[in-house]
């Protein structure tokens, strides 16, 4: 019966460290941010530095704001991002439910790459585009990593 006890107490404090490292760890990255000259447009470069999917659930504009839209840009190193849709017709734009950042997808890596002429197209890269009717201060943009919903504030304008 000790045994057991101590096995169960010994499971309960490695999955409790589990779930306090992943927490302490967010794995959503934040790359380049590009915006239109009145701000009410913004891509945003979004990576994952952990060992599993984000899922993009929800985004909120300013002092939590509807967008007038939100939407996942996949492109390619060569490629690059857009801030009109109509503007380059390779550029996907697709539903914020409908997009999985994979694992380990780390802008800072492909930027890399692109600096060393490395970069091909098989480099994919994700663009959060969001759009509002009045300039973009901060986005406040909820996620899911392994089940465990995850915010992440940012704040544009310290991305120039």
């Amino acid at each position: 019966m000790k045994k057991l006890l101590l096995f169960a107490f010994v499971f309960v404090i490695l999955i409790g460290g589990a779930f306090f490292y992943i927490k302490a760890t967010p794995p959503l990255v934040i790359g380049a941010i590009y915006k239109t000259e009145d701000e009410k447009t913004i891509v945003i470069e979004i990576g994952n530095k952990g060992f599993a999917d984000v899922k993009v659930t929800h985004v909120k504009v300013n002092n939590h704001g509807d967008p007038n839209s939100i939407s996942i840009q996949e492109s390619n190193a060569l490629e690059g991002f857009v801030l009109n849709p109509e503007a380059n017709e390779k550029i996907e734009f697709k539903n914020v439910e409908e997009v999985s950042i994979p694992k380990k997808h780390i802008p800072e890596e492909i930027d890399a790459k692109q600096d060393e002429g490395k970069a091909t197209e098989e480099d994919k890269i994700y663009g959060l585009t969001v759009t509002h009717h009045e300039h973009i201060s901060n986005l406040h943009i909820k996620y899911k990593y392994l089940g465990i919903v995850f915010n992440k504030n940012v704040l544009v304008y310290e991305y120039k």
